[in-house]
């Protein structure tokens, strides 16, 4: 029997004070293990209550307060740059880990095209700053979160719950100063639901996912459908998409089958295809009004609005001017913050090609509005930059392939949370999540995967 339905449920390395055993891993879930099913829940609500998820939890509620100094920080990054003389240690054994230690080769390799971009477009001294500060806070944050659960990546536990605190403080600071904003009100789930709601539900699957997957089902999918309803239409497809895993993984654990080897690549692929009569739902409805004016519009102006890839580049038009910008200066790229203005007209005119009337007079952006943390790495930074978030995407496919092998169900329900999601976000977000999501969600993908493949090992 697979690892995932033994009946340690996987909600930490110490199993009555001691690492789990290939014996333990091959117990049924039979009469005699009910006690320790229940043990396991419990467990499971108890590591929220650990000393050491207060660091985590502290820094990532923080991480949405914002500070300006020479730049715009986050209050987390200040917190992790402050404590960083207390973890040195561990982040040094940390980057021992080869997956630590590539990823920051490569994080240096983006800095230095970064500094060879800036120095080759003449960026100013200000503009430079703003990029190199944000690529070494970036790392920074990473190598922070790999200390941290270097030891115990169940303190990742900690992190989640200050993630949903903060989205619920973002929320509200939000409403309480901008809350007239039409903008915010047209896109409701996006600015004021997305931030607490998503960590909820990566919480939800964590606890309930091994014991009570028909209550993961329904939440996933009533998750997507508010979400577009209410102007949340990529933070409801990755639900979906996680939803449909979710139910795809828990028929093949009930099947004769237990084979996890092809799960993670299958899996995802039979959810996109079953995606495909939902996109169908989608646009009928859309034409009809019920998903919002944002929605309407923009399958109003699709040529073919069954043609996802169109719907898709209507929502993210930014890509269009991120590939321009590309094909100008593909080694080096444009420097940091870079805004150059014939690529805003170019931007402009084809704004007003796809949306006529409706399109923007002017941008008053101060960066070109590229929307993708991965071609905006290769517009600003280069070659170098576009190299190190295409690492970053197999990789996370890689370990959540491992951990789904080795892992136990509770910490395979994050990462079945955490693929789709990475995947939109690097492509479709802008830098923002590189900053202050991608650092802590990676960290624990690492060092998951190496606790339970060391595990199995031995």
């Amino acid at each position: 029997m697979h690892p995932l339905i033994s009946s340690d449920q996987g909600y930490g390395p110490l199993r009555n004070g001691r690492r789990p055993t290939r014996s333990d891993s091959a117990m049924p879930l039979d009469s005699t293990s009910r006690t320790a099913h229940r043990w396991a829940d419990h467990e499971g609500w108890r590591l929220f209550f650990r000393r050491s998820n207060i660091v985590p939890l502290i820094v990532a509620v923080s991480m949405v307060i914002p500070v300006t100094l020479i730049g715009t920080f986050r209050l987390g990054e200040l917190l992790v740059l402050a404590l960083y003389p207390f973890y040195f240690r561990q982040i040094l054994k940390a980057m021992r880990n080869r997956e630590v230690f590539f990823l920051v080769c490569l994080g240096v390799l983006w800095l230095v095209s970064q500094v060879l971009s800036d120095l080759y477009n003449a960026t100013s001294m200000k503009n430079s700053l703003k990029g190199l500060g944000s690529i070494v806070l970036t790392m920074t944050t990473f190598l922070f979160f790999c200390g941290l659960y270097c030891r115990d990546y169940r303190n990742h536990l900690g992190t989640l719950l200050g993630v949903f605190a903060g989205g619920l403080l973002s929320s509200s600071l939000l409403y309480r100063y901008d809350g007239s904003n039409q903008g915010y009100m047209d896109n409701l789930w996006d600015f004021y639901v997305s931030g607490w709601a998503h960590p909820a539900f990566t919480l939800l699957a964590f606890l309930l996912y091994r014991s009570h997957p028909w209550i993961v089902f329904p939440i996933g999918i009533g998750y997507g459908v508010l979400a577009n309803m209410y102007g949340g239409r990529s933070d409801g497809l990755v639900v979906l998409v996680s939803t449909l895993f979710f139910l795809y993984l828990w028929i093949k654990l009930n099947s004769s089958k237990r084979d996890l080897r092809f799960s993670m690549r299958s899996g995802f692929l039979l959810s996109a295809l079953l995606l495909i009569p939902l996109f169908v739902l989608y646009v009928n409805y859309a034409q009809s009004g019920a998903l919002g004016k944002a929605a309407k519009m923009q399958i109003d102006l699709a040529k073919n609005p069954y043609n996802p890839v169109e719907v898709l580049l209507l929502a993210r038009n930014e890509s269009v001017i991120a590939l321009d910008a590309i094909y100008e200066k593909p080694i080096l790229g444009h420097g940091s913050w870079a805004n150059p203005g014939h690529l805003l007209k170019l931007y402009l005119l084809k704004m007003r090609e796809i949306y006529g009337a409706a399109a923007p007079k002017r941008l008053v952006h101060d960066i070109l509005p590229v929307h993708s943390v991965l071609l905006g790495a290769w517009v600003f930074s280069g070659f170098a930059g576009f190299l190190f978030w295409v690492y970053v995407i197999y990789r996370t496919f890689y370990l959540s392939n491992q951990l789904l092998i080795h892992g136990t169900l509770a910490m395979v329900a994050i990462a079945v949370v955490y693929l789709p999601f990475f995947s939109w976000h690097v492509l479709f977000s802008p830098n923002a999540f590189a900053r202050f999501s991608w650092p802590m969600s990676m960290a624990f993908l690492i060092f998951a995967n190496a606790y339970h493949v060391r595990a199995k090992t031995d």
